[in-house]
């Protein structure tokens, strides 16, 4: 079970993009899901050519840095994608 864990993960990171994209449409919920959705597509992009890629650990080192800080990026876009929605609500 231990060897397809990273393919369960490549995969979940897919659908959960795909279904943030969706349900973001469906209500119109604009830029915030846009942008979380590519989060979770570069995640599972991510976690794709870490399975690929059979020399390099990607979640390991320098390169697990790097994956954490797009994170973090990532996650301060939403919130100000975010808090810019809010505020036009009102």
């Amino acid at each position: 079970m231990a060897e397809y864990l990273h393919i369960i993960y490549t995969v979940m990171w897919f659908v959960i993009a795909i279904g943030i994209f969706y349900v973001g449409r469906k209500n119109r919920l604009g830029i915030t899901t846009t942008v979380a959705s590519a989060m979770f597509l570069f995640m599972g992009c991510w976690w794709l050519i870490d399975n690929l890629v059979s020399g390099v650990d990607f979640m390991s080192g320098t390169l697990a840095w790097v994956f954490r800080g797009i994170i973090a990026i990532f996650v301060v876009a939403i919130a100000l994608c975010y808090i810019g929605y809010r505020k036009s609500q009102k």
